[in-house]
C-alpha cells in the first residue's frame, strides 16, 4: 500500500513519534510510505535509513490574494503522487489538511487526517466542510475527540471519526535502578534529595512558570527542578525570558538540561521522583508516556488528554491551572517515599497500555477500509 505522509514536523518527536512506530510495524506488512515536509530533519533522515523517499515541499494554506506559493506546492505534490503511484494521503497534522485535501481531490486519491489539538468551529468548517470531508479523522485520545466534538459535529459524519492512540515501542524504554543512579550521581543529588522535572519544548502552552512556582513553594523540602527541552524556532525570546525567570526564582534548585537524546531522556526520567505536567493542552502527551514507561509517576493538570494517559495507575490529576492543589499534590507525593517507590512499577504498567503495535494494527485496518470504500465508490 503506497501512502503519502504530509507533516510539518521535521523532528523525531511529538507528532512523528507514532509515525515512526507505524513505519516500523507496517512496512513489513506492505506499507510503502513516502514523506513530504517543509523541513527535512531528523524524521526524514531516519525514514531514509528504511529506504523511505522524502521530499522537501512547503505545505502552505491556500491564499486568495496570493495563490502562487500554494499552487506551486500543490503541483509539486501532484508530481510526487504520480511518481510513486500513491493510493492514500495521510495528513499527519490537521493544519496540513487544507493542501492535502486539494491534492486528494486533484489526484482522486482518498485522504485521512490526524487531529493533534482541539479543533475550532471556524477551522473545521473551512477545512472539512462540504466536499472537503476526509475519509477518516483520527483523534489521538478520547478526550481530544470530545473536546473537538462541538467543532466537527455536523461537519464530518461521526462514522468517520476514530480514536487512534499514540504509543511507544515500549521495549525501547527501560525502568532501571542503574539509570536512576547514573542520573542522580551526574546531577550531584545526594541520598534524600528529591527530583522533579519535565521534558518539553519551551512553549507558552506548557506553562512551565507554574512548575517554577510549585518548586518555589516547596522550599522546605530538599527538591530540585530539572527541565529538558528545546527552544522552538520563533519563540527564542520567550525561551530566554522563561529560563531567566526560572534561574532567578529558584537559583541552584533549578537545572536546565537542554536538548537530550533518547538515551539521555530515559536516564533523566528514571532519575526523577515525579514528572510534573503543567501544560494547558496536549493532544496526547508523548513525554508523559515516556516518563511512565521509565517508571516515573506523573502528577499534574489534565491538559485535555494527559489524564487519559496517566489514570488510573500512573499518578494523580488535579484541576486544570489550580496551583494550590497542584502544589499540595506534589508535596504529598514527595513526602511519602514509600509511595514513590511503589509507584514506579505502577507507572510502568500504566504505560504498557499504550504499546504502539496496537495503534499500528488499527491504522492498517483503517487504511484498508478507506481504500475499499474509495474503490467501491469509484467502481
Amino acid at each position: 500500500m503506497r501512502v503519502l505522509y504530509l507533516t510539518n514536523n521535521g523532528m523525531l518527536a511529538s507528532t512523528t513519534v507514532a509515525t515512526k512506530g507505524w513505519f516500523e510495524d507496517l512496512i513489513p506488512k506492505g506499507l510503502q510510505p513516502v514523506v513530504a515536509s517543509p523541513v527535512v530533519g531528523e524524521f526524514c533522515q531516519w525514514a531514509g535509513t528504511l529506504g523511505v523517499p522524502s521530499y522537501r515541499v512547503p505545505l502552505p494554506f491556500p491564499e486568495k490574494l496570493w495563490p502562487w506559493p500554494f499552487l506551486h506546492a500543490l503541483w509539486r505534490l501532484r508530481r510526487i503522487v504520480r511518481r510513486h503511484r500513491i493510493q492514500l494521503i495521510h495528513c499527519n497534522e490537521h493544519d496540513v489538511y487544507p493542501i492535502g485535501c486539494h491534492l486528494a481531490r486533484w489526484t482522486s486519491v482518498p485522504a485521512v487526517c490526524s487531529v493533534q489539538f482541539t479543533l475550532t468551529p471556524g477551522f473545521s468548517t473551512w477545512a472539512f466542510g462540504g466536499t472537503r470531508q476526509p475519509a477518516r479523522l483520527f483523534f489521538v485520545s478520547g478526550q481530544s475527540m470530545e473536546a473537538s466534538r462541538p467543532a466537527v459535529e455536523g461537519v464530518v459524519p461521526e462514522s468517520r471519526w476514530r480514536v487512534l492512540y499514540y504509543g511507544l515501542r515500549l521495549e525501547a524504554y527501560r525502568c532501571e535502578e542503574r539509570l536512576r543512579q547514573a542520573f542522580r550521581a551526574r546531577m550531584g543529588l545526594q541520598e534524600g534529595d528529591l527530583a522533579i522535572g519535565i521534558g518539553c519544548g519551551l512553549r507558552p502552552v506548557k506553562q512551565i512558570e507554574h512548575l517554577a512556582e510549585v518548586t518555589a513553594r516547596l522550599e522546605d523540602l530538599p527538591v530540585r527542578l530539572f527541565l529538558a527541552g528545546i527552544t522552538v524556532p520563533g519563540l527564542e525570546d520567550y525561551a530566554d525570558k522563561l529560563l531567566n525567570h526560572l534561574r532567578q526564582r529558584l537559583g541552584p534548585r533549578f537545572t536546565f538540561l537542554g536538548q537530550l537524546d533518547n538515551a539521555q531522556l530515559q536516564e533523566m526520567f528514571n532519575g526523577l521522583d515525579l514528572y510534573v505536567n503543567t501544560s494547558l493542552e496536549e493532544s496526547f502527551g508523548v513525554s508523559v508516556l515516556e516518563s511512565l514507561a521509565c517508571g516515573c509517576p506523573v502528577v499534574g493538570y489534565p491538559s485535555i488528554s494527559v489524564s487519559e494517559v496517566i489514570l488510573p495507575d500512573g499518578g494523580e490529576i488535579v484541576p486544570q491551572n489550580d496551583l494550590d492543589q497542584l502544589t499540595e499534590a506534589v508535596r504529598r507525593w514527595l513526602s511519602d517515599r514509600g509511595r514513590l517507590q511503589a509507584a514506579r512499577a505502577q507507572a510502568r504498567r500504566q504505560a504498557e497500555r499504550f504499546d504502539i503495535a496496537r495503534s499500528s494494527e488499527q491504522l492498517w485496518q483503517e487504511y484498508h477500509a478507506v481504500l475499499a470504500e474509495h474503490n467501491g465508490r469509484a467502481s
